[in-house]
């Protein structure tokens, strides 16, 4: 909702969200690198958590084909697109979270931060296309809140499965983390293509070192 309030007050000011989905992505990659895969290694080790980030990228190229971009969708029709994918790997963003309890509460805390901090430049990234379309402010706040939903529900399913076992909980983290990798590399980095090229490409590099910086950082 956060990321929704401030695309409003950018929009005017910007005309257009690539710079913004490509920072976002890269700071969800150094996040899922530096944090999650190396947390679900430690919990239940290496092969554990190539497994669960196969299947967590895996899972998101099944799933791709039903919101798949066009080389001539509207602007709108991105929002929309950027949005649903949001949302959708925000449940096991909400798993990784909920697993993470089973590593102690520190830990959880740690990684809710992250995920929290990160999220914001998404929330800007997916509501930015909406508003500079056109979608009025109470709607793009609205929407951009209800992305967090899952996450919630990802989070109750996960503390049930991270009790389980360490293996569990490495698995369900690096799935999140898998997912993530594949949103980011499949989605939000690709939005350096086109205009503006080596400005997008910075952002990518901006977002990488600041998801390195807040994870070290916390």
């Amino acid at each position: 909702m956060f990321g929704g309030i401030l695309a409003v007050l950018f929009g005017k000011r910007s005309p257009s969200p690539r710079a913004f989905l490509s920072f976002a992505g890269g700071m969800m990659i150094s996040i899922v690198f530096f944090d999650m895969l190396a947390e679900s290694a430690q919990a239940g080790g290496i092969y554990v958590m190539c497994g669960g980030a196969a299947a967590g990228g895996i899972f998101f190229a099944l799933l791709s084909p039903l919101i798949s971009r066009g080389d001539t969708l509207s602007l709108y029709s991105t929002g929309i697109l950027v949005i649903t994918v949001i949302a959708v790997h925000n449940l096991p963003e909400g798993l990784a979270i909920g697993s993470s309890l089973a590593r102690g509460e520190k830990f959880a805390f740690s990684l809710s931060l992250l995920l929290l901090t990160h999220n914001i430049p998404e929330g800007i990234a997916a509501s930015l296309p909406l508003f500079l379309s056109g979608v009025g402010v109470k709607r793009v706040i609205l929407i951009s809140a209800l992305t967090g939903l899952p996450t919630a529900a990802g989070s109750f399913i996960g503390t049930a499965l991270g009790h389980i076992s360490g293996e569990m909980t490495a698995a369900c983290i690096s799935f999140a983390g898998g997912a993530m990798l594949y949103i980011s590399l499949k989605e939000l980095i690709p939005a350096n293509r086109g205009e503006k090229k080596e400005q997008n490409t910075l952002s990518v590099i901006m977002g990488f070192c600041a998801g390195f910086f807040i994870t070290m950082l916390v």
